[in-house]
């Protein structure tokens, strides 16, 4: 069989994290760009030198969008960390591997259009919504890369089982919290927003729960 017939190679693992470590760099670098600085065309010069002036246009201007970068800042590391949590036991590669992926990539790569949503239209129940539904995007598609790893036999090793374990409990936790708060959005959209730091002690909170349910141990 010639060269140009033989089957063409999926990704390698390192091209894949190359990839995705470049595509979640690009992405936090796009946040940024929603952050409007308040302009100066039009103000008193009393006015541009007064620090109440400037800090009450800060608020009233830039609170959400600044809310919204801190929120999407965090929430993008944090995927970028289990991302590379993922990929440590993972060795063999397939097509499927690279467009679970890529899965991953696009919810990334959407969130700062999400993230400008609830940062213009931050007491818009919809807006909020849709940044969550982009969250609980990102959750599955790195839950799938885990599980197809496992299923297609393409881990070097079993992870530590209380490792994964804790990462279970930190899925069902972040899960929660997303989906909490679309529903509160619709109540009190401004509570809603503010939710979003329970994001903060998930990781704490999934490996404690995990100490303390370690569940049943596999069989030998």
């Amino acid at each position: 069989m010639s060269v140009a017939d033989a089957p063409e190679e999926a990704p390698g693992v390192e091209r894949l994290l190359t990839l995705s470590d470049g595509v979640v760099a690009i992405a936090l670098t796009l946040l940024v760009l929603q952050l409007a600085v308040p302009t100066i065309d039009g103000v008193s010069a009393k006015n541009a030198q007064s620090a109440h002036y400037l800090w009450t246009q800060l608020k009233h201007r830039g609170g959400d969008q600044l809310t919204a970068y801190v929120v999407s800042f965090y929430v993008i590391a944090q995927f970028w960390l289990t991302h590379h949590r993922v990929f440590r036991s993972i060795r063999g590669h397939d097509e499927g591997l690279a467009w679970w992926n890529f899965a991953f990539l696009f919810t990334i790569t959407i969130m700062p259009f999400s993230s400008d949503l609830i940062g213009r239209f931050g007491s818009n129940p919809l807006a909020i919504d849709l940044f969550a539904l982009n969250l609980l995007l990102a959750s599955l598609s790195t839950q799938g890369l885990r599980v197809y790893a496992r299923r297609h036999g393409l881990e070097s090793y079993q992870p530590d089982p209380h490792e994964l374990r804790s990462s279970y409990f930190r899925v069902w936790t972040v899960n929660a919290i997303i989906v909490f708060t679309a529903v509160l959005a619709w109540f009190d959209a401004s509570l809603a927003i503010f939710c979003w730091l329970l994001l903060l002690p998930a990781q704490r909170v999934s490996g404690r729960l995990a100490t303390r349910f370690p569940g049943r141990p596999a069989p030998a």
